[in-house]
């Protein structure tokens, strides 16, 4: 019985299994295809016309029954007309026509727009305290809607919406419209906008409360970039979510207005905060053709104490750097921007012309400036035991300095435009705990430009000069060396300077170096380039002897940066026919 039993079973699947197959015949046999055309307009007007068109949204729906079909097509004139209307087009002539063909309808439509209808005038009165804001006579002047333009509705609603969105980003808490109207007149074939909107009073910032957090409210408090009292504007808000966000103690961050709680028109702001873990690890691994395979392990405390103290350390290793780092910090002034850091660090430093054993400890000073400018006051205690170009030395170097920088960009992975500037300049004097004396000033910049929709411009360069009254102990730290992926490509890191009696690079007191960088974007994440690079490290002017180096290269545009590839030739000596350079970050 049972052998009857699987026998039998065959022929049943293999029915079901064909009735299954015949019903999908039957199925796609009898689909009907609706297609949709539209003759006469195009752009914006073509754009909404199939946007209203009911029957254009059904052309996937192979089941349509006859009846829905001629109904959606009966709908299609007046559809036609209010998409049309939007636009100014209110003398349409429209010939609608339905044709069934075997398994298949088109519904054609041809449509003569007729005369566009212009904006006759635009009475917008802005009443309240607003009135007299120049934000809002500076959108009056610009009104999406215009005297004498052709009518586009959406026009219209931007326009609106402008003036709801800024009245909520300045405070005006109580605006509203009086009136909104826009009129047609067929007779005169124009339309007028007529627009009263009261503001009513412009809000202030009230004060600000914070939940109770790791740190003290005399901290968070200085990360507030608003004073009580001030006009408010919810952009001052942003900067304030933006800087707790930004400050790494907090996992969570919420800050919330309350116009609905607001006394005498002062807004209260509350802010809910809930901090990070307080030690964060991390690992890194790279590789640049300068530094070769890098690793980095890092341990940071975010919160010490609740004065807002951080320290961290940090184990770096490559090809020509291995070093232990560690750094205190403690917030200033301006938490956001302002800090003074207390470091150190122990490690070796090794490339194809120098050796340095390092021991460094100092203290930074490091505030905003007016303009975008970071300004940099140190004092950094260098042990160095070195050898370069053969000779030996111990420097031993109290330095105090002061540096600015400021990078500007409109976008911070892959500017078209930008630029990045910095300037040092730091000493020793014998006198003071030093066994050598220097001074020296160092220059580096960075330009990009846009050059048509695809392509950019790099221009960098970098110059510097040292006094110093005992070259052969300045270690090689403190030098001028050029070479390398961000000096001239197509030499090894630091390969290049000044030499010595028996011609090996000894680097220089001096540098300067040039690089020209033409970038064509080929696709949306990739770009080829070409460039010329030239310069030297020089002890005098007379000795200068400029290497150049050229090549092309190509950009894959990473989500942190461009990953760069360079296959550069050296142009100045002989030797290997062309170095390859591999870097990573953003441009500035």
């Amino acid at each position: 019985m049972k052998i009857n039993k699987i026998v039998l079973a065959f022929p049943v699947r293999i029915f079901f299994c064909l009735l299954l197959f015949f019903v999908k015949i039957g199925a796609a046999w009898s689909q009907v295809y609706l297609e949709t055309e539209v003759e006469g307009v195009k752009g914006e007007a073509l754009e909404n016309v199939m946007a209203y068109l009911s029957i254009a949204h059904q052309k996937e729906d192979a089941q349509l029954a006859e009846g829905v079909i001629r109904r959606l097509h009966g709908k299609a004139e007046d559809e036609i007309k209010t998409a049309l209307a939007v636009y100014g087009y209110y003398q349409p002539r429209i010939e609608a026509e339905l044709q069934q063909h075997p398994k298949r309808w088109l519904a054609r439509y041809r449509i003569d727009p007729g005369p566009r209808m212009r904006v006759g005038e635009v009475d917008l009165t802005v009443t309240g305290g607003g009135a007299e804001d120049s934000a809002f006579q500076a959108l009056q002047q610009n009104f999406p809607i215009k005297e004498g333009e052709f009518l586009n509705q959406t026009h219209y609603e931007q326009g609106k919406s402008a003036l709801q969105r800024l009245a909520a980003e300045r405070g005006y808490f109580q605006a509203n419209f009086t009136q909104q109207v826009l009129r047609i007149n067929l007779e005169t074939y124009s339309a007028r906008a007529i627009l009263r909107f009261d503001t009513g009073p412009r809000y202030q910032f009230g004060p600000v409360t914070f939940t109770e957090t790791v740190l003290r409210p005399q901290l968070l408090t200085r990360y507030v970039p608003f004073q009580e009292g001030e006009f408010y504007q919810s952009s001052k808000v942003v900067e304030l979510q933006t800087a707790l966000v930004d400050s790494d103690y907090f996992a969570v961050v919420e800050v919330e207005p309350r116009p609905q709680q607001a006394a005498e028109l002062k807004v209260p702001i509350s802010v809910y905060l809930q901090a990070e873990k307080r030690n964060r690890y991390s690992v890194g691994v790279g590789f640049g053709t300068n530094t070769g395979p890098r690793l980095n392990l890092g341990w940071k405390n975010r919160y010490v104490n609740r004065y807002g103290h951080r320290f961290s350390f940090a184990l770096n290793t490559s090809k020509i750097n291995q070093t232990l780092d560690s750094s205190y910090i403690i917030p200033i002034g301006d938490p956001r921007t302002d800090q003074v850091r207390i470091a150190s660090s122990i490690g070796r430093r090794s490339t194809v012309t120098s050796n340095s054993h390092i021991a460094l400890f100092g203290a930074r000073r490091i505030v905003a400036r007016p303009g975008g400018w970071q300004e940099t006051l140190f004092l950094d205690y260098r042990w160095e035991d070195f050898d370069v170009g053969g000779d030996s030395g111990l420097a031993k170097l109290l330095i105090p300095g002061i540096s600015w920088f400021r990078r500007q960009a409109d976008d911070p992975v892959y500017p078209q435009r930008g630029n990045r500037l910095s300037l040092e300049l730091q000493g020793a004097a014998q006198e003071l705990l030093s066994n050598n004396t220097f001074l020296q000033l160092t220059l580096q910049g960075k330009i990009i430009r846009r050059l048509g929709r695809r392509s950019r411009l790099l221009v960098r360069g970098d110059a510097g000069a040292t006094w110093v009254s005992d070259f052969a102990n300045l270690p090689p730290s403190v030098r001028y060396f050029a070479g390398g992926d961000q000096s001239v490509r197509g030499y090894a890191f630091s390969s290049l300077g000044a030499t010595n009696e028996r011609g090996r690079v000894i680097g220089g007191k001096n540098i300067l170096v040039g690089s020209v960088e033409y970038e064509y974007r080929f696709l949306d994440k990739w770009a080829a380039a070409a460039f010329y690079d030239a310069g030297n490290a020089f002890n005098n002017f007379s000795s200068l002897e400029v290497q150049q180096g050229a090549g092309v290269g190509v950009r894959w545009i990473s989500p942190v940066g461009p990953i760069r590839v360079d296959f550069a030739f050296a142009l100045s000596k002989s030797g290997t026919p062309f170095r390859l350079h591999v870097n990573l970050g953003p441009d500035l």
